[in-house]
């Protein structure tokens, strides 16, 4: 029986992932993996797992209100927009 390791190098890890280093690379300065555990070149299967769970839209994380995140998605509004408008409401502007 082969204990795999929970830590991994980058190759191994897109090796898991199933994808080039190189699109490992670009995934993880895109957030779309975790990035290696702080003070090594290691990655978490377990945290490389969540985010591919997440991407593929296997886990709910409902923290929205349901109303809030349909308005967010329809209401055309820009990424500055909804800066300004959250930057707004901390300060209690309207």
């Amino acid at each position: 029986m082969t204990i795999e390791p929970r830590l991994m190098g980058r190759k191994e890890a897109a090796e898991y992932c199933g994808i080039a280093e190189s699109t490992f690379s670009l995934w993880v300065a895109t957030y779309k993996m975790p990035p290696a555990i702080p003070g090594t070149r290691k990655w978490d299967r377990r945290a490389i797992d969540a985010k591919l769970d997440e991407i593929s839209g296997l886990t709910v994380t409902q923290t929205e209100d349901t109303y809030a995140k349909w308005m967010r998605e329809n209401s055309g509004e820009t990424d500055l927009q909804k800066w300004r408008r959250e930057r707004d409401a901390k300060r209690g502007k309207k």
